[in-house]
């Protein structure tokens, strides 16, 4: 937590907690780009803030951060996502989240409008069931003329060059 004159913290359960636009401030400044990202990602997506906060946070921010809020999507449904999409888009590629592909279901990311990413958390795709319905997912992605690549938070967050080419490679086959 960064103390400031400003925005002193409040008492809340007994821990001091400062608002949630002065603690996203402070990322955008600590942090790598990524994963400041995906802290107002997910501000977004909880609804600690809303869109038209954004203006405010862009205005607490000197120009080359401010630009790292236009960033912001609401719609991933996880930092691995965020981090992700974002670093995809700064590579130049056209990244869609959470959309709904007919025959095959919502996907996390849709790159290039041909290769959907899937970004795999134990949390949801540890048990036999899950780990079916997901190979099911993919076959009708490839029968719907789509490309389905899958990475774990592990390789999105130790390993990006390899997902990145990765990528890169599945878009040129």
């Amino acid at each position: 937590m960064h103390w400031s004159a400003r925005d002193q913290p409040r008492l809340r359960q007994g821990l001091p907690v400062v608002p949630a636009i002065r603690m996203l401030q402070d990322a955008l400044y600590c942090l790598q780009p990524e994963f400041a990202i995906a802290m107002i990602d997910s501000a977004l997506h909880e609804r600690a803030i809303r869109s038209a906060d954004l203006p405010v946070l862009r205005a607490r921010l000197p120009a080359h951060l401010a630009l790292l809020v236009s960033h912001a999507n609401g719609r991933c449904e996880s930092g691995v996502e965020s981090v992700a999409r974002y670093l995809l888009q700064r590579a130049g590629l056209r990244v869609e989240t959470q959309v709904v592909i007919p025959g095959v279901g919502r996907v996390d990311l849709l790159v290039e409008g041909r290769l959907i990413v899937e970004l795999d958390g134990r949390a949801w795709h540890d048990d036999e069931a899950a780990f079916s319905r997901d190979r099911r997912r993919s076959a009708a992605a490839t029968i719907a003329r789509y490309r389905t690549e899958r990475f774990d938070y592990r390789q999105v967050f130790f390993e990006w060059p390899t997902v990145e080419a990765a990528v890169f490679a599945a878009l040129a086959a």
